[in-house]
């Protein structure tokens, strides 16, 4: 495999999270040695996950617990992406099926929030929800079908990698809610959309897609994104490994752990 010359012209690194850098509560191996190199080598990090139940804040302290150095890491996640594209579109009521960091993120925006259904309310936002209900799914029903309110959607990821075992995702319940309305969500925000990708590259303030590169585990979301963003990928085999699609859609590198980086780079890590 022809070396990735990124100590010339890649100076940002976008990472996914669960099962690239983590997995559940516990670090990849060499995972946070290797992050410490980059910054060291003066590489821009950004971390974008479609992770919803946590927000920007909340993802920055499980970096700090886990051992992580995320003082300068710029964080995103489709919590932050949907509370950013609801305030673009000016709608400031919304029914939420979600958790705590997909309200955080909401608020921050200054968005009302509500878990019940109410008249007025102009949208729906649905995120990755571990008390996900039948009355949830009915009431966000009423305000999509009979309101005709926005229908926004964190992610379609289906299964979430724990430890020891994968569990429904937000895209189940999202299947769920989208096939009882008989309609697709008019916003999906996370991977494989390029709008987190979009979104954090105009953040941190890259100018020129060539001097950026997406790391992920999934073919579905992370490398997909990276292609519909138009920037080079790397994939990792320490996550989910949906390979159905590998004749399908192709990373432009391959390594068993983000550890591996510097096997693709002509910069050499620090002992």
């Amino acid at each position: 495999m022809e070396s990735l010359n990124i100590q010339s012209y890649k100076r940002f690194i976008l990472l996914d999270c669960d099962g690239v850098i983590w997995r559940g509560n516990h670090p990849i191996d060499g995972a946070i040695s290797t992050l410490n190199n980059l910054e060291q080598k003066k590489f821009h990090l950004g971390f974008i996950t479609n992770n919803s139940s946590l927000s920007r804040r909340g993802f920055r302290s499980k970096f700090f617990k886990l051992g992580f150095n995320p003082v300068n890491y710029y964080i995103s996640n489709s919590a932050y992406g949907a509370a950013y594209y609801i305030k673009q579109k000016k709608v400031s009521k919304v029914f939420m099926i979600g958790e705590q960091g997909l309200r955080e993120e909401l608020e921050i925006q200054s968005i009302y929030v509500t878990e019940k259904y109410e008249k007025g309310l102009e949208g729906v936002v649905i995120g990755w929800d571990r008390g996900l209900t039948w009355q949830k799914l009915a009431d966000a029903m009423q305000v999509i079908v009979m309101d005709g309110g926005i229908f926004v959607a964190t992610n379609p990821d289906n299964s979430f990698p724990l430890e020891d075992r994968l569990v429904p995702g937000a895209g189940a319940g999202i299947a769920a809610l989208s096939n009882a309305c008989n309609k697709e969500p008019d916003m999906m925000i996370g991977k494989p959309n390029r709008f987190l990708i979009d979104l954090a590259l105009n953040e941190m303030g890259c100018m020129n897609r060539t001097e950026a590169i997406l790391v992920g585990d999934r073919l579905s979301t992370d490398i997909l994104a990276g292609i519909n963003a138009g920037i080079e990928t790397v994939q990792v085999r320490t996550g989910i490994l949906d390979t159905y699609l590998k004749n399908k859609v192709s990373p432009t590198h391959e390594i068993e752990s983000v550890s591996d980086i510097f096997s693709i780079m002509k910069v050499k890590k620090d002992k």
